[in-house]
């Protein structure tokens, strides 16, 4: 771990607007919950369509009349104006809807006077009269009888000739419910509703699933992005042709990166969360990778709490505590590894006095291992349950693994703050159990 890289120039890139980082969040949260989004905007589907097949049709009919002022009266523009203002108001007057409701079985005066509406059409001296009703036939009779009979009442005394300019035809569409406005709505709430329901689940269900989204809730470098291990029992890390393979080798180029130009000898691996289906293989395998290019790397199991790797030795075995406890020493515990250049220092025998022994015993076993090994990997216990990878992590570095999609972001906060309050060197963080995508899936080689 002694090669040191210069850092690449980046080009200087104006920082995005608020909204733009607003709209992009927007996207991402919509992106992440596509499935309740999709399920919020089908049940509005599902509610508007049926809204709209059980909804009452109503149709509008409408009549239009003249009422033309006398060439030889004299009344000004603006008496005129005030005139039809009050003729258009007769057209809902009781007098005149008393005479329509005894032409018009089965519908009282109350019901009319919530059909007819009278305005003027502005800048003419048209009056435009609409009637809505659930029958074509009976809104378009009705409002034929509204403009024969509006001359009748006529309020100005003799002050206009009336002429019905436009008889109302059966309609042969409904006006209401509007669907295209009514889409446009619905269309809307369902974005609004979505939008709500996404930011719900999301704040109660997320779980951080991608190496973008680590960076941002973690404030750590992501070293690494490795896929879900298709056999957790094997060693992917010395197999080219395993879809692990590179991964695993590009986290080890990334860890002598991030510690290249001040070497940590000891490095703490420990999760963020329990939720790790995974605990144990990634220490093994980047264990493998680094003696796979010459270091002489010694394997530790100190998660007292959890069931381990095959690999990093059975119940019983000689380990950390019996070391640590002066009943045994390295050389005797030790055991050979799942590749050359690798020995494993199983758990061993824990009790109740284990986080003292690491507290007090841990550096001594460092340096009594200094010689021999050039590297020390420490398979911890997750940092959300246990002391254990802080108290080890104090001589040396942490690397903060987390499994995709099974640890919410306010967990990986949490831990991250936990670690820079006490001032941890963290090297870094990783990502792992990540699902790779079906066309990068290779079929294993044989021979």
């Amino acid at each position: 771990m002694s090669a040191i890289f210069d850092p690449p120039i980046e080009s200087v890139r104006p920082a995005p607007s608020s909204a733009q980082t607003g709209l992009r969040a927007l996207g991402a949260l919509l992106w992440r919950r596509r499935l309740v989004v999709s399920f919020v905007f089908v049940l509005m589907a599902a509610t508007v369509t049926t809204g709209l097949l059980l909804a009452e049709r109503e149709y509008t009919a409408t009549a239009r009349v003249a009422a033309t002022p006398p060439a030889e009266l004299s009344t000004s523009p603006a008496s005129y104006s005030d005139l039809l203002g009050t003729v258009a108001d007769v057209a809902e007057s009781r007098p005149l809807l008393d005479e329509v409701r005894q032409a018009v079985p089965g519908r009282s005066v109350e019901q009319l006077r919530d059909q007819v509406q009278g305005d003027v059409v502005a800048g003419t001296v048209i009056i435009q009269v609409s009637v809505t009703d659930t029958d074509p036939d009976r809104a378009a009779t009705i409002a034929n009888l509204v403009v024969e009979r509006l001359p009748e009442h006529d309020p100005s005394n003799g002050a206009f000739v009336f002429h019905v300019t436009e008889p109302a035809d059966v309609p042969e569409r409904f006006s209401s419910p509007d669907i295209p406005l009514t889409l446009l709505a619905a269309t809307g709430l369902a974005l609004l509703l979505a939008v709500a329901v996404a930011a719900v689940v999301d704040r109660v269900f997320r779980t951080v699933s991608d190496a973008q989204e680590l960076a941002e809730v973690s404030d750590l470098a992501v070293l690494g992005v490795v896929p879900r291990p298709s056999a957790p029992e094997e060693l992917q890390a010395t197999d080219p042709h395993a879809e692990e393979f590179q991964s695993l080798r590009a986290l080890r180029i990334a860890i002598e990166f991030a510690s290249a130009e001040d070497p940590a000898r000891l490095l703490v691996v420990a999760s963020a969360s329990g939720a790790d289906p995974w605990a144990g293989w990634l220490e093994v395998n980047l264990a493998a990778a680094l003696a796979e290019v010459g270091h002489r790397v010694l394997l530790v199991d100190a998660d007292r709490d959890r069931g381990m790797h095959p690999a990093l030795g059975a119940p019983g075995d000689l380990g950390l505590y019996d070391v640590l406890s002066g009943t045994s020493t390295v050389e005797e515990a030790a055991q050979p590894g799942p590749v050359d250049g690798v020995h494993v220092l199983p758990l061993g025998t824990a009790h109740l006095a284990a986080p003292s022994l690491l507290e007090m015993r841990f550096r001594d076993l460092l340096d009594d291992t200094e010689d021999r090994y050039d590297v020390v990997i420490v398979h911890a216990a997750p940092i959300s349950g246990s002391e254990d990878a802080r108290i080890m992590a104090i001589h040396g570095a942490m690397l903060l693994t987390v499994p995709a999609g099974r640890i919410h972001p306010r967990h990986v906060q949490r831990a991250v703050e936990h670690l820079q309050m006490i001032r941890l060197r963290v090297l870094g963080s990783v990502l792992h159990g990540v699902r790779p995508p079906r066309s990068s899936r290779r079929p294993r080689l044989v021979g």
